[in-house]
């Protein structure tokens, strides 16, 4: 089976060791495919045994299955096309990795989920750290032009008054590459205390608050990179998630026809 099928569903279980070993497969599946478990072990500095279980935790029998998978999803990726024009520099393969390893780590099962929730008409709510501000925005007008009642608090004020306006048939949608941001879970938290409406959250592929608060988290890479005190991690794979929803949503009920 192909890896990211295969994984799915297990990976948010993974704890924060094992969450650094699947990040470093993902990122370098073409070095790893060709790995012995002792070569894996010695890179990551942990044992053997260590990785075994890393693969058996992720629904694998063994090593050799984990290993199995990655040669089938190493070939596929090959049928992905990326232009010639956008290939010329050392920065620009590792950007475009990033975009395609989050669309590829989308479970069909969560899309599928988050798809029928959408179907409800839920009232969504959207919250962001300082860093996803303008992703926020953009947001809510890609639900509003969908006719969904969103709402993007800007202000501290506007953000406390949410507490006692979300209720158990809405959604949030928490925008964070960290997950870490203590104002966003504060206010979760104390919104969970009268209410429980579905959470979906977008974060970094790690072991963080926000996406053990999430019902439904879908996760994304990029290399971090801040100047003069500004944030500069590309957007773009937040972005797109996003995107890829609301095409699901557009498209749900309707059945792939066949290329011929």
């Amino acid at each position: 089976m192909d890896f990211y099928q295969q994984t799915a569903e297990t990976v948010r279980h993974l704890n924060k060791t094992e969450r650094n070993i699947f990040d470093y497969v993902v990122k370098n599946m073409e070095q790893v495919k060709n790995m012995s478990i002792r070569e894996l072990a010695e890179v990551q500095f942990l044992s053997p045994t260590t990785i075994f279980r890393f693969t058996q935790k992720l629904g694998f029998s063994g090593y050799s299955d984990f290993a199995n998978s990655l040669l089938i999803t190493s070939h596929n990726k090959r049928e992905t096309a990326i232009p010639r024009a956008v290939t010329g520099g050392n920065y620009r393969e590792p950007y475009l990795k990033n975009i395609l390893e989050a669309a590829r780590v989308m479970s069909p099962q969560q899309i599928e989920k988050i798809v029928a929730l959408l179907g409800e008409k839920p009232n969504i709510y959207i919250l962001t750290d300082d860093n996803t501000h303008t992703i926020g925005q953009y947001c809510e007008r890609l639900f509003i032009s969908l006719d969904f009642h969103a709402y993007f608090p800007e202000t501290a004020y506007q953000k406390r008054n949410l507490v006692n306006r979300i209720g158990n048939e809405d959604m949030i949608i928490a925008l964070s590459f960290s997950g870490q941001d203590v104002l966003m879970i504060d206010l979760i938290e104390r919104v969970f205390l009268t209410a429980r409406p579905h959470l979906l959250s977008i974060t970094r592929a790690d072991n963080n608050p926000l996406e053990g608060l999430s019902d439904t988290n879908f996760y994304i890479f990029a290399h971090e990179m801040q100047i003069a005190g500004m944030d500069l991690t590309s957007s773009v794979p937040m972005l797109m998630v996003l995107e890829l929803l609301v095409y699901a949503f557009l498209n749900r009920g309707e059945t792939p026809s066949g290329g011929g």
